[in-house]
């Protein structure tokens, strides 16, 4: 979040038919990701708005999370999980914006 991101870097060796996961704090860089040949980012840092209300939605969103803030997302081939985590930053509360752990289970094709 605070560094500039290397795709590039970060991506060189991977086989282009190797399933490819984005592990990034930030939600909003899955605009870049899905120019790259990577199918499933995982984020947090939004908190899910930390604070929402009804029909307005988030009172606050941490820079790089302003796009995505929580849930699923399909941008063209990548499909972006943001998670709302368990925590909080700025305010020490959460309003209407329910802690998350999310657990994934992996398994090989057959």
């Amino acid at each position: 979040m605070l560094g500039k991101p290397d795709f590039e870097k970060a991506l060189s060796g991977i086989p282009e038919e190797v399933f490819t996961i984005m592990l990034s704090h930030a939600p909003d860089l899955a605009d870049i990701s899905r120019t790259y040949d990577i199918q499933y980012q995982i984020s947090g840092h939004s908190h899910g708005g930390q604070v929402q209300i009804p029909f307005a939605g988030a009172l606050v969103t941490p820079p790089y999370a302003e796009k995505y803030r929580e849930g699923t997302y399909e941008i063209d081939s990548l499909t972006l999980h943001v998670n709302r985590g368990l925590g909080t930053t700025r305010l020490p509360y959460r309003f209407l914006s329910r802690p998350e752990l999310t657990v994934y289970e992996f398994q090989a094709e057959k």
